[in-house]
């Protein structure tokens, strides 16, 4: 290997297959993963151990193990790549000028944060970039560059009261489409009871705290017979599928005012059913030092 410049180390490429063994501990996987072949990354870490003059794993059938050399080279080489991707993540943050990062599920960015885009915008600043970041699940998929300045939670409870507003209260009601009301519309205007003939969409995931159908039931009345229920992955396909006149949904106030307006879908039952619960904003440990993350975590308390 020809090393040149100031700094005489292997080449990039070399060192992320070497990370990427090490991890898997299976040079198969590790060019699964860098999307490149068995041969290249075993090349590759082959020079690697020749440039050193250390030999980095034990190979054997059923993989690769790091020898001590290999250990110690490994938890340089973790240092070092972490501190270039921070270091990428500030430079982009300070090359995109003024940005705030919003980090929420999937069904949340897409039903909540969009609706209310433009008006963060217009308020923030045409120069201010707003960044989404998406989560599966809960925190444990939440994405880690960059680190988000709000993030858009049920739990807030650890959160100091002067980090955080309820950027929704929960208010829900049952929704289909105008076709679908027309279809069951005797049924539909008599009591909860006799809507056992419906589909009531759902979820099929647990999700991180929002209102089930059980809730309005308890809320609202239930209905005599057991209904058919059709699961869907996301919060966003259970509003397609109600538009699609598949069935009802529960929709929150905030999330199907836009639809309600557009006549996408109608509302049904006698209004909606309030809990004492609220969708959150919440300032993290870096938002709590940026002015303009704080100014927009106000625009969520104000924004409807």
């Amino acid at each position: 290997m020809i090393m040149r410049g100031r700094y005489r180390i292997p080449p990039a490429n070399a060192l992320l297959a070497f990370e990427s063994a090490a991890r898997h501990g299976n040079f198969t996987l590790a060019a699964r993963e860098l999307g490149t072949s068995q041969s290249a990354v075993s090349r590759d870490i082959s020079r690697l151990e020749t440039w050193l003059s250390a030999r980095l794993f034990e190979r054997s059938r059923a993989g690769a193990t790091l020898t001590d050399a290999g250990k110690r080279f490994h938890d340089a080489v973790l240092s070092g790549l972490a501190a270039i991707r921070h270091g990428a993540a500030e430079a982009s943050e300070l090359a995109s000028g003024e940005q705030v990062v919003i980090a929420c599920s999937h069904e949340a960015a897409h039903s909540l944060v969009m609706l209310r885009y433009g008006t963060l915008q217009r308020a923030l600043g045409e120069n201010v970039r707003i960044r989404i970041l998406t989560y599966h699940d809960h925190l444990k998929n939440l994405p880690a560059e960059p680190v988000a300045d709000i993030l858009l939670t049920w739990d807030a409870a650890a959160a100091a009261p002067e980090d955080r507003v309820a950027a929704v209260k929960e208010e829900v009601r049952p929704v289909c489409s105008p076709a679908y009301a027309a279809t069951h519309e005797r049924t539909l205007a008599g009591p909860v009871a006799g809507w056992s003939e419906l589909v009531f969409l759902d979820l099929l995931r647990p999700n991180e705290g929002w209102a089930t159908w059980e809730d309005w039931f308890a809320a609202a009345g239930h209905p005599a017979g057991t209904p058919r229920r059709l699961g869907l992955d996301s919060y966003a396909y259970v509003l397609e599928a109600a538009a699609a006149d598949t069935g009802i949904a529960l929709g929150w106030r905030h999330f199907i005012e836009p639809l309600l307006e557009a006549g996408t879908l109608v509302a049904l039952g006698q209004g909606y059913v309030e809990f004492d619960r609220a969708y959150y904003g919440v300032l993290t440990a870096k938002g709590r030092r940026k002015p303009l993350a704080q100014r927009c975590l106000d625009l969520f308390g104000r924004v409807d």
